[in-house]
């Protein structure tokens, strides 16, 4: 029997079946790790999002915390004082940031410097947003300064 160019031999029939399948199975292989690789960043990009939101909104705590101990105005509702501020109560909630936020406060001293007191303050807020998939999202900022009250001053806001 002799085979002509347009009859392939008996023994090669079927292979481009084969092959085809064959292409098939990896294309749909590799649509899926693709698939897989673009959900995967996308949930890494919405993360990302919420923890730079996480981390403004623990920022804005530290300075509402900084703003409690360093107004000059805030030693009583009517004037200022020669005396240091207290720190504000720990554990304090703001609202309104697009997180829940804790602000702690921590004070040292007061000690003296001759005529001066100094004080100094640790501030800490924690910031925690709901990220995808049910996982929250943390941000910590800590913050430490001084205030500083010259007690040989006797006009307001008895600065250093």
């Amino acid at each position: 029997m002799i085979h002509g160019p347009s009859s392939p031999p008996r023994a090669q029939r079927g292979v481009s079946i084969l092959t085809a399948i064959f292409l098939l199975l990896l294309f749909g292989l590799l649509a899926a790790l693709m698939a897989r690789v673009i959900s995967a960043s996308h949930a890494t990009a919405a993360e990302d999002l919420i923890g730079a939101r996480s981390y403004q909104a623990a920022r804005g705590g530290v300075e509402w915390g900084l703003y409690q101990v360093l107004d000059p105005s805030n030693a009583t509702a009517t004037a200022p004082s020669a005396a240091l501020p207290a720190c504000f109560a720990n554990g304090t909630v703001l609202s309104g940031l697009g997180a829940s936020v804790t602000v702690d406060c921590t004070a040292y001293g007061p000690f003296t410097e001759g005529s001066k007191a100094i004080r100094i303050y640790r501030i800490t807020a924690t910031a925690t947003s709901p990220g995808p998939g049910g996982i929250s999202v943390e941000r910590r900022v800590e913050v430490t300064t001084e205030k500083c009250r010259d007690g040989a001053s006797s006009t307001a806001p008895y600065a250093c």
